[in-house]
């Protein structure tokens, strides 16, 4: 249902992008299209552009083209009802286009600005934010693979019980087996899903290596667990130092633009009235 609702609320901000860069169904006709409504296309290369930005690469390929799909029957209908031509759409339109154009410049500011830093610097952030790294929930440190096949995840088990986490991996690093891996990573009990793989994930003790877990079909997954982290705790800095890094450049990012705004307040001509 949250996924759903999602991707509906997010349909006026299509509506929104469809406009700004020219409105739909204007395209001649595509011979090599994913799906069509009226004169509208959507072509492979934009299909593979839409699963790979935020809003898409969490979604499968069938409900990105639904939501395509939606979004295009939506915005023609817009069209045929006037709604291009009242006052509120334009104003919308005008403020929306100004964010745009803030979002893309900003994003050029910052790849162009980009802080230079050490290992160092994310463990003083670390050391100086202690508290913000508390977990509101019960944790676990895992690693975690999944195989679409049962027999390497077999093999893949047995080589970690005979040597370690890395070896294994790199063994297997190139076999087209592997669905999915995280090593090193930390979760909350609602970060594991399906209820099954959660189960046996807090049933592990550390440094435990799961059986091969058959939890999805065609899903062979093995589960290590590092270490459990009650809710309250700090986890140490090994474990949150990518979390730290990304609060770390957020912040210095933060910095950043509130010293290039003050500069352009000081190069422009700026009065607020009472």
């Amino acid at each position: 249902m949250t996924k759903h609702s999602n991707k509906i609320s997010n349909a006026f901000v299509f509506l929104i992008a469809a406009v700004l860069i020219g409105g739909c169904g204007k395209e001649k006709v595509k011979k090599d299209f994913i799906a069509r409504v009226n004169n509208s296309y959507l072509t492979k290369e934009e299909l593979s552009s839409l699963m790979n930005n935020e809003n898409g690469k969490n979604f499968y390929r069938e409900e990105v083209i639904r939501d395509w799909i939606n979004r295009e029957v939506l915005y023609q209908e817009a069209v045929k009802k006037g709604i291009l031509k009242e006052d509120d759409f334009k104003r919308i339109v005008e403020d929306e286009k100004k964010e745009l154009a803030v979002s893309l410049f900003l994003r050029k500011y910052y790849d162009s600005e980009k802080p230079s830093y050490e290992q160092k610097d994310i463990q003083d952030y670390y050391d100086k934010h202690q508290d913000e790294f508390k977990l509101f929930y019960d944790s676990y440190y895992i690693n975690l693979v999944d195989f679409n096949n049962e027999d390497d995840a077999i093999k893949f088990r047995s080589l970690i019980l005979e040597s370690d986490w890395n070896k294994a991996l790199n063994i297997f690093k190139n076999e087209s087996s592997i669905i999915k891996v995280q090593t090193g990573v930390l979760l909350n009990d609602f970060q594991i899903y399906p209820a099954t793989l959660q189960r046996i994930v807090t049933d592990l003790n550390p440094q435990e290596v799961s059986i091969v877990l058959n939890y999805l079909p065609g899903h062979y997954a093995v589960v290590q667990e590092l270490q459990k982290y009650g809710k309250g705790t700090i986890p140490p800095f090994n474990v949150v130092k990518d979390e730290a890094e990304k609060r770390f450049l957020a912040d210095s990012k933060d910095e950043f633009l509130k010293s290039y705004i003050r500069d352009l307040y000081s190069n422009n001509d700026i009065e607020v009235k009472n």
